[in-house]
């Protein structure tokens, strides 16, 4: 078993290493700054995300509220013997008053 193991570890120690060592650190380092610009132009942007999500909203709310206030029909009186023409199939088929 020590003669299997001892051949394993000296094909490991053949083996080139697949990582330069030398540029690892210049490699890390330039994420980590890569990673602070990004956070850093994210902070910046913070008030034009909120400003355009708070736009969206407020257009939304007022579309939403014209198009309800525009679907609202004005009641009309009915009576029990009347004849309640407003509910005929094609006035509501065609969507007239």
């Amino acid at each position: 078993m020590s003669e299997c193991l001892d051949r394993l570890m000296a094909d490991l120690a053949a083996t080139p290493a697949d990582v330069r060592f030398d540029t690892m650190e210049a490699e890390i380092t330039r994420r980590i700054v890569a990673l602070r610009d990004e956070a850093r132009v994210l902070a910046e942007l913070l008030p034009v995300r909120v400003a355009s999500l708070v736009l969206a909203l407020a257009m939304g709310l007022t579309t939403g509220a014209a198009l309800a206030a525009s679907a609202m029909v004005t009641p009309r009186p009915y009576a029990v013997l009347s004849s309640a023409g407003h509910f005929a199939p094609s006035t509501l088929l065609e969507g007239r008053d």
